[in-house]
């Protein structure tokens, strides 16, 4: 099987697919179909360049001063 095959296969089946949610009337089913709609976006997202920074940034200060931390009820407590 060719790559184009493959490209026109799933552009058929993303047709079908379209054409069968026209036809759904439970609203559990469409929540159901948008939850994983939502987790499979969630999950192909990246991260920034400038965050991954920002996060080894934090992540090697704490290793390097694992002591040096806020507690979460000071923190609180200054709100």
């Amino acid at each position: 099987m060719n790559v184009n095959s493959n490209v026109m296969d799933l552009e058929a089946r993303k047709y079908q697919f379209i054409q069968e949610l026209f036809k759904i009337d439970k609203e559990q089913v469409m929540t159901a179909l948008e939850r994983v709609l939502k987790r499979e976006k969630e999950e192909s997202q990246e991260i920034s360049t400038a965050h991954k920074k920002e996060l080894d940034s934090r992540l090697k200060s704490y290793k390097n001063n694992p002591g040096d931390v806020l507690d979460w009820e000071d923190v609180k407590a200054d709100w």
